[in-house]
């Protein structure tokens, strides 16, 4: 409402009552005849997919998520980290049901998916540190690791391997493997990853597609100019 939003900003309930109306005839704002509050308008979300449309990125990774779900009729998706959060930029669908989650445009948990951790673990340990004091560390299903020591440890672990794992650790029926993109800097600036329903793939099974999916990540990386150095 006009009084809550004043009360947020610390301004008068005039001005913001004329900002809002302001926004609402350029459709940004909608405003509900019922309650007389207001809600975020369609032209937010016609920003958003200018903005996903013509990120650099999503011109590489696109044809490279397209065949890996094509080829293995599998969801397939990609994220970054920005600002502590990790958004989904683009996916590809193959999924039985709709995850509000891995939708494009919001974030994920950093600490359970598997888009999330592998972003997080190559991160300097300070930073790391300083996103894990920051996020809520929820408990999503019975297998997520919430004791942020034991994170630590996974990181690490990840970091070994070169890829993550998320076993129904966000959704019970939901397994994903994920693995870092890299720029020409040897930076992790991204990450792609395949994900399963339970009942049609089972998570031994998709994780026999780790190696196709680091391969498919390191070419996306040298696409990027990312040289590995022997």
């Amino acid at each position: 409402s006009v009084t809550e939003l004043s009360k947020a900003l610390g301004m008068l309930p005039s001005k913001v009552s004329r900002m809002i109306r302001t926004l609402e005839s350029e459709g940004f704002f909608e405003r509900n005849l019922e309650t007389g509050k207001y809600r975020l308008g369609i032209e937010f979300f016609e920003l958003g997919m200018v903005y996903i449309f013509n990120f650099p990125l999503r011109k590489i990774l696109r044809p490279h998520i397209e065949q890996m779900a094509k080829e293995l009729n599998l969801t397939a998706s990609w994220a970054i980290l920005n600002n502590s959060k990790v958004i989904v930029v683009d996916r590809v669908q193959n999924l039985n049901i709709d995850l509000l989650t891995y939708r494009i445009g919001l974030n994920l948990p950093i600490h359970s998916t598997s888009l999330g951790k592998v972003l997080l673990a190559y991160l300097p340990e300070e930073e790391q540190n300083r996103i894990l004091k920051s996020v809520n560390l929820t408990k999503f299903t019975s297998k997520n690791i919430v004791d942020e020591n034991l994170i630590k440890e996974n990181l690490k672990l990840i970091r070994e391997r070169g890829y993550s794992t998320d076993e129904g650790e966000t959704h019970e029926d939901l397994n994903c493997i994920a693995a870092p993109i890299r720029n020409g800097n040897g930076e992790v600036i991204a990450a792609i990853n395949l994900m399963g329903e339970e009942e049609r793939i089972s998570a031994e099974k998709l994780f026999g597609f780790v190696d196709y999916l680091k391969e498919k990540a390191l070419f996306i990386s040298r696409q990027l100019g990312y040289k590995i150095n022997f």
